[in-house]
């Protein structure tokens, strides 16, 4: 068995990035539903309107959906990450305070 088991120093600093990267994905979120206004606006309700909706509606729905996911995605693995930090440094504490007798 080792003789000490330790967390990454930096564990908790890796998934730091992790927020940056949901606002880079709201920002693209946003982006989108700003194209999807613009394409429901432009394309009108006519026959080709009609017809450009039946072809792009479901893909940038589809788009939207999948940026969603992946930023929720990343905030799971960013909340998931910083938790399992604070448990290993949690337990190295414990461990210090064991080996201590405190």
């Amino acid at each position: 068995m080792a003789e000490k088991i330790t967390a990454l120093d930096d564990l908790k600093s890796a998934f730091t990035n992790f927020g940056d990267m949901s606002t880079l994905i709201d920002t693209m979120r946003h982006t989108a539903a700003e194209i999807n206004i613009d394409n429901t606006n432009a394309a009108g309700s006519d026959d080709v309107g009609t017809q450009y909706h039946s072809t792009v509606d479901a893909p940038t729905k589809a788009l939207t959906d999948l940026l969603q996911a992946v930023r929720d995605a990343v905030d799971s693995i960013s909340k998931a990450g910083v938790d399992a930090a604070n448990t290993f440094t949690s337990a190295d504490q414990d461990a210090l305070d064991q080996v201590s007798g405190s």
